[in-house]
Formats: structure tokens, C-alpha cells, sequence
């Protein structure tokens, strides 16, 4: 079936990328081939975060629940939309006022997997563009913060424990420099999703 034409366009880093596709299958085999060449794309970091559950209703208290509170996991919908506002918050404290007064903004792309009916549950990958003017650490300090004030996204592991588990599992989310695997990591399950998973900031 034939659908419409998809544009893709990277800003800030001298690449426009404009592939006309009419089939689902051409255009997600176009999706992964120019993900494959992030790094040279300007998309340098990775970052992966778990949503944090919501209130859903109250029960009466017992052992299980004391405090009657029963929380749910976000929706597809849900993550949607606390992506795009952690994406602002990116945007809004690594570029500071280029992106608040002259609406500049980091290229970034995101990709859903899990379906909270399975073992994995929703989470989100991220494909981050890193300006030259910050270092990796100070980047990732910046991504850190706003994931603490985006208050969407889960910072700590509760189950960590420190005498059996290594550092890497004391975090909910992980910020790192991508390497070759990590674009073939995004893109493993874009043959099975339709690309309504697979997001363009």
C-alpha cells in the first residue's frame, strides 16, 4: 500500500537527509540504513529511560499495598508525549537561549520498545546530537538534570544492591557515547514495528 512521502530533515549539523519512499517496507529499510550512519550523522550519545508508573486508583490497604495506592504504567500515548518534554528540556538546558530565542535544537531520535504486557516494558531509546562545544561528561551532566526535572523518568534502581549487583544497576537510565552497535541496537525490532515507534525531534 502506498502512503505518503516521508522527509527527513537533521538540523545544526550541516546534513539534510530528504528520502521519498512509497512503500512500508522501502521506508523502513531506509530508517535503519541512515541510522546506521549516526555517528557520522552528528548523533554521538545514547540515552535509555524507563517512565516512571502513575497513580491509577486506591484499594483498600494490606500487606501488599499499604498505603492503598495502586499504580499503573504509562501508555504508548503517554510515553509519547513525556519524551517530547524531555526532549525540550534537553534542548532548553544544553542550548540555552539559541534554542529559547532562535529555535535551535539538537537532532535527536527515539525509538519505543516493550508493550507492558510482555517482560519488557515501555521504554525508550535515545539518539542524541552533541554540540562541539561541550565534553562528553559535561553533555551527559546536562542530560542527567533533565531527567531529574522532567520527574517522568526513573533515576534510581530500587532493587540495587550494592554487594551483589554491579554500578551499572544502580541507575534506571543510562547516558552514554554510542558505538557501532548502538544505531544496530535502536533499529533491531524496526522490521517487526511499524515506524509509529520510531520518533524525529
Amino acid at each position: 500500500p502506498y502512503i505518503k512521502h516521508k522527509y527527513i530533515y537533521t538540523k545544526n549539523i550541516g546534513v539534510k537527509m530528504l528520502e521519498q519512499v512509497v512503500t512500508k517496507k522501502d521506508n523502513r529499510l531506509e530508517v535503519v540504513k541512515w541510522l546506521t550512519s549516526a555517528k557520522e550523522l552528528g548523533l554521538t550519545q545514547g540515552l535509555t529511560v524507563m517512565p516512571k508508573k502513575v497513580f491509577y486508583k486506591y484499594v483498600p490497604k494490606s500487606r501488599y499495598v499499604a498505603d492503598g495506592k495502586v499504580y499503573r504504567h504509562l501508555t504508548k500515548d503517554e510515553l509519547e508525549r513525556a519524551n517530547s518534554r524531555l526532549v525540550h528540556l534537553i534542548n532548553k538546558l544544553v542550548l540555552k537561549n539559541a534554542y529559547k530565542r532562535d529555535g535551535k535544537k539538537l537532532v535527536a531520535v527515539a525509538s519505543i520498545e516493550g508493550d507492558n504486557s510482555s517482560c519488557v516494558d515501555l521504554h525508550t531509546h535515545f539518539l542524541l546530537q552533541k554540540p562541539d562545544s561541550y565534553t562528553s561528561d559535561d553533555f551527559h551532566k546536562q542530560i542527567v538534570k533533565a531527567i531529574e526535572l522532567s520527574g517522568e523518568f526513573e533515576m534510581s534502581n530500587p532493587n540495587y544492591r550494592s554487594d551483589k549487583d554491579s554500578e551499572d544497576k544502580m541507575y534506571r537510565y543510562k547516558v552514554e557515547e554510542i558505538t557501532e552497535g548502538w544505531s544496530g541496537y535502536i533499529t533491531k525490532k524496526i522490521d517487526k514495528l511499524e515506524l509509529n515507534r520510531l520518533y524525529f525531534y
